[in-house]
């Protein structure tokens, strides 16, 4: 990460990582979930499915994207770990999300820590956009700075549940082949789309060596086709860790 990223994570409790993957690869992303995962009559305007590591080399791939890698080795440390991954995909007139999250309140795995230059997380998200969500077009929105709050329990509920919006919620720009990457102790929600275009986003959450979000682990068993360093990255939660460090190949 540049000096600029560390400031702007910081800061805002997220980064927009621009134009990580081409014009083809998010068409060729985004066809091949087709071919996995076809929409049926009985689909609704939001659609959610998990796994989606499972769908082939290019969406495997994705999880340990080395233009990444080194984002979650500067934002959770080397002992990172895969947690879990979906994706979310909306047609206009799609409701969202509540907003929620926020550090550590209930759920003690949404945390952020700063100390002697070095950022630590929990959850940690990457959202890889295959299509562009533009100013007031809904998606993914948020409210910056708020993983350091000290008055979650102020949260206005009206806020949350989408009802009003005021100045300090704010919806990122992403152009498709961004990479959105955000601490689960960040208030974040996704609000209704209204774009005509799909929205389409993967998402793909990792956790500290010690901790786990996923109520099932990945097995590694499930992806003959798996590198070494995606195996390693798929183990379950260790006290001890079991990436090593960046000294050590990775």
């Amino acid at each position: 990460m540049t000096d600029e990223e560390k400031f702007r994570f910081d800061l805002q409790g997220f980064l927009v990582v621009g134009g990580i993957l081409s014009p083809e690869e998010c068409e060729a992303l985004s066809r091949q979930a087709d071919e996995q995962w076809p929409r049926s009559s009985d689909d609704g305007l939001f659609r959610r499915t998990a796994d989606i590591s499972r769908w082939g080399p290019n969406f495997l791939n994705l999880m340990d994207h080395p233009r990444i890698l080194p984002y979650l080795f500067e934002l959770i440390g080397p002992g990172v770990r895969a947690d879990h991954d979906y994706c979310i995909f909306m047609q206009q007139g799609a409701e969202g999300q509540n907003l929620h999250g926020g550090p550590m309140l209930h759920e003690t795995d949404h945390w952020y820590h700063y100390q002697d230059g070095v950022i630590r997380n929990g959850l940690t998200v990457v959202t890889w956009a295959l299509t562009d969500a533009n100013p007031g077009e809904g998606g993914f929105t948020c409210l910056p700075g708020s993983h350091k709050t000290n008055f979650l329990k102020h949260f206005p509920k009206d806020v949350a549940s989408h009802q009003r919006v005021p100045d300090f919620v704010h919806q990122p720009t992403l152009r498709a082949g961004d990479v959105l990457i955000f601490t689960e102790a960040l208030i974040h929600g996704t609000a209704t789309w209204r774009a005509a275009t799909e929205r389409r986003a993967l998402l793909y959450k990792y956790s500290p060596p010690h901790s786990s979000w996923a109520k099932v682990p990945y097995s590694p068993d499930a992806y003959p086709s798996a590198s070494e360093q995606q195996r390693r990255l798929m183990q379950p939660p260790s006290v001890a860790g079991h990436l090593g460090t960046l000294d050590e190949g990775l």
